[in-house]
């Protein structure tokens, strides 16, 4: 629906009876069923417990809306969601709203408040998407490149038996800049938009050749600071390099 039509729609709500009233907040109110959100996810190319083809996989019902499906080689059932990060989770009525509560940048008790759940549900919804979203990642760029790191403290939050003293949160580490205690993250994105971030055990020619090389085209041209990891991939793909 168009903004014009949609502000005549909203025009006419002061011509309705209360009991109208009524029948459309219930139609706002009522959850969304889970199908909708189903469409969106691509159809089962295999099993998602022995990867076998789809063709073994046969109608077997429906669970929550969603058509459910039998292996015929390992024979378990599974659904759109199975293995999937959406798998097994609650109030399906509430994802679409959650998700734009991660866009919009709310804290876990904010979105919690917005989409009507406690904050411990909040917490594990959070970390189930952001899961989600790191699998959605550029496979190929070209064009304009441009590829930047940056460093982040290694945190070892809820693990017992620490191989360093404890610091407070927001602290320093033991070396500067680019030591040990930091974990290097490569964000590489092209003028159309296309995103891919990396996490790197090291950040040296090697490891960036081994990233870089299946991403971006030979006939990009590679944008980046003037670290000689930039350098060597540029050489040693024939990329241009600036």
């Amino acid at each position: 629906m168009d903004t014009q039509a949609f502000q005549h729609l909203l025009s006419l709500f002061p011509l309705l009876t209360l009991r109208q009233r009524r029948l459309a907040q219930h139609e706002l109110t009522a959850p969304h069923p889970i199908t909708s959100l189903a469409t969106q996810l691509p159809p089962c190319q295999c099993c998602p417990h022995c990867q076998a083809e789809a063709a073994q996989l046969a109608p077997w019902g429906w669970s929550r809306g969603l058509r459910r499906y039998r292996c015929k080689q390992c024979l378990r059932t599974s659904s759109v969601l199975t293995k999937t990060p959406l798998a097994r989770l609650r109030k399906a009525q509430c994802w679409e709203d959650y998700a734009q509560a991660l866009i919009d940048g709310l804290t876990v008790r904010q979105a919690a408040v917005r989409c009507g759940v406690c904050k411990n549900t909040a917490f594990l919804w959070r970390h189930r998407f952001l899961k989600a979203m790191a699998s959605h990642q550029a496979a190929r760029e070209g064009g304009i490149v441009e590829v930047d790191e940056t460093f982040f403290l290694e945190s070892f939050k809820g693990q017992r038996g620490l191989p360093r003293p404890a610091r407070h949160r927001g602290g320093k580490g033991r070396t500067r800049g680019t030591g040990s205690d930091y974990i290097p993250v490569m964000v590489v994105q092209d003028r159309a938009g296309h995103h891919a971030d990396f996490q790197l055990e090291k950040m040296n020619a090697e490891t960036v050749i081994a990233v870089l090389t299946p991403l971006v085209s030979p006939d990009a041209v590679l944008c980046s600071d003037g670290a000689g990891g930039y350098a060597s991939f540029s050489k040693a793909q024939g990329v241009t390099h600036q």
